[in-house]
């Protein structure tokens, strides 16, 4: 994955490609894949044409041809061929050289440690944006559905999608809200039909604010129900966005009117490139961060590439609290061992 704040520099510029940001028609967009192979089956968005470049930028992230080609650059020459020689040209040439240094490991990122150190940004950027990309250009209701085994993962969907949806001009920080800690639907404790309760307050908070409503659902009959009413109730145009999204156990299809985002995967890649980029921005040795590392993934004999997702959020959550207590390497390294 690129780094956020240079996806955000990459779409601004190709919006700026003549016929490349025009809504409602995707000819400019398509023609930035040529020469790609199978781009005919990418997911778009023809109706919302920075959701539509976000989505293409997602699917070209990590594909490469098999001589090593990355695609990524290629939507970026393309892209040049109508706008050399002038300032936009200019930019996306530096674009290029700047993704050129992230594929060979040498462009020095320095994020803030408040950045980093978030549980809710540890990798959840390709659900989201997905989720963002698919986005339509005039607010109305919109359903997304994740497998997950816990509710858990839906709360930090949520703040994730808030704070990229920002950082990605979707919308303004103050301008989105999360309707509440994810409503768990489960045929013993809480039956569908609360949700039809809670449908006028929703409407009445869309009047001033995009609103995200996360739903965990253990039961196909209880989606389908929830999803129909929802549909029914917020039609056409609104003021704001309305994002439903369900939390759907492994296996289980969303309801047809919904996207399915993809599940997120947790390795232990995942874990020491967390806990790397902590040490980076607070200039730690490498060997520092391996053992924090270590000593995160100590207790798991499972597959390193599939690692439980409750259980990381549990460690995750534990070692954002011994950072933000013990910020030099010495302390951290001394609670360390003493686990």
């Amino acid at each position: 994955m690129i780094p956020d704040d240079l996806r955000r520099d990459l779409v601004d510029r190709l919006m700026d490609v003549p016929l490349v940001g025009l809504d409602d028609n995707d000819k400019g967009r398509t023609a930035l894949l040529g020469g790609i192979p199978n781009a005919a089956f990418f997911t778009r968005n023809s109706g919302n044409s920075r959701g539509d470049v976000m989505l293409l930028l997602l699917q070209l992230e990590e594909n490469f041809s098999r001589t090593g080609e990355w695609r990524l650059l290629q939507i970026i020459d393309n892209a040049l061929g109508t706008v050399e020689g002038t300032e936009l040209g200019v930019d996306l040439h530096a674009i290029r050289d700047q993704l050129l240094l992230v594929e060979q490991g040498n462009r020095a990122v320095r994020p803030h440690l408040a950045e980093v150190a978030q549980v809710h940004l540890f990798d959840l950027r390709q659900p989201v944006f997905m989720c963002i990309g698919q986005l339509p250009t005039d607010p109305g209701t919109s359903g997304f559905a994740v497998n997950t085994p816990t509710p858990r993962l839906l709360a930090y969907f949520c703040e994730s999608l808030k704070q990229r949806g920002a950082d990605n001009r979707t919308w303004s920080r103050n301008d989105v809200l999360t309707k509440g800690p994810p409503l768990v639907i489960d045929p013993k404790h809480t039956s569908a039909a609360v949700v039809r309760s809670k449908i006028d307050k929703v409407r009445s908070l869309l009047a001033t604010k995009h609103v995200l409503w996360p739903m965990y659902i253990e039961d196909a009959g209880d989606a389908a129900a929830v999803w129909a009413d929802l549909a029914a109730a917020f039609t056409g145009a609104l003021d704001h966005h309305l994002m439903v999204t369900f939390g759907l156990p492994a296996g289980m299809d969303p309801p047809p009117g919904m996207v399915r985002l993809p599940a997120p995967k947790f390795t232990s890649r995942d874990v020491s490139n967390w806990v790397g980029d902590i040490g980076t921005t607070m200039n730690w040795q490498h060997s520092v961060t391996q053992e924090w590392a270590s000593v995160i993934l100590v207790d798991y004999a499972g597959s390193p590439d599939d690692l439980p997702i409750e259980l990381v959020y549990e460690w995750l959550e534990f070692h954002r609290g011994l950072i933000t207590q013990h910020q030099t390497a010495d302390e951290l390294l001394e609670v360390l061992r003493d686990l």
